[in-house]
């Protein structure tokens, strides 16, 4: 054990809590200030700006929910016989990782979308067709097995902590990596609805943040998505069909 100098664990834990509110906070707080100074601005696209906004919008909605699986890992890494204070970071890194991923995905879609000028000047899709096919979508999504399963494996990270012993800083950023897209493949027709609210609505990303949340931690998740998507499978027939 010589040159590794272990914290007590409380310590550890609460620097780690620490760091990952500051992080979300400081998300939150460059979203909204982002927000307010985009007040009668154009619709016009800009890639690396929008790149940075989706990419601190998934740092802000996502770190909170994920926060609880971090503290999973920390705890199943207080026995490692190196670098036990460092992996909880790899791991959150790895996890935020697979968000970026989505950011790029979701900064072209936006590329796309305003390409065919189907986005409104605040950066929501244009007709209520549109907008309630996707609504339709998401909510059909709500009820699938691909939810399902991807949703377990973000609630029940120790699964994905035991295929990585023994723990080493590159097992703990692709373990925090594969939870990551778990969590992807859970979300990501949810974050979609960014698109019928407004890429930049501070209403949606508090309500969705919400939501997320509440799949993740609440007993019985399946009951939250199975009344959530026939929520958004009714509303985005009415505006489909109106």
């Amino acid at each position: 054990m010589a040159g590794h100098t272990r914290r007590p664990y409380p310590v550890q834990r609460l620097t780690l809590v620490a760091s990952l509110a500051l992080v979300a906070v400081a998300a939150w707080a460059w979203l909204i200030d982002m927000a307010s100074g985009m007040s009668g601005m154009g619709a016009a696209f800009m890639p690396w700006p929008t790149l940075v906004m989706w990419t601190a919008m998934m740092v802000a909605m996502m770190l909170p929910s994920a926060a609880p699986a971090i503290l999973v890992f920390a705890a199943a890494t207080r026995r490692s016989p190196s670098w036990p204070a460092v992996l909880p970071y790899l791991f959150a890194t790895g996890y935020l990782l697979a968000w970026t991923s989505f950011a790029g995905l979701a900064t072209l879609t936006q590329w796309g979308l305003n390409e065919a000028a189907l986005l409104s000047p605040g950066q929501s899709l244009g007709t209520t067709t549109w907008a309630g096919m996707l609504l339709l979508g998401a909510g059909l999504f709500q009820w699938t097995r691909l939810k399902d399963a991807c949703l377990r494996s973000c609630r029940s990270p120790m699964g994905l902590v035991a295929q990585g012993l023994p723990l080493t800083p590159p097992r703990a950023l692709g373990t925090g990596l594969r939870l990551g897209l778990f969590c992807t493949g859970c979300c990501w027709a949810l974050m979609a609805l960014m698109f019928v609210g407004g890429v930049m609505s501070l209403a949606w990303m508090a309500g969705l943040t919400l939501l997320i949340l509440l799949e993740k931690l609440i007993p019985y998740p399946r009951r939250l998505s199975r009344c959530v998507g026939t929520g958004l499978i009714a509303y985005g027939g009415w505006l489909a069909l109106g």
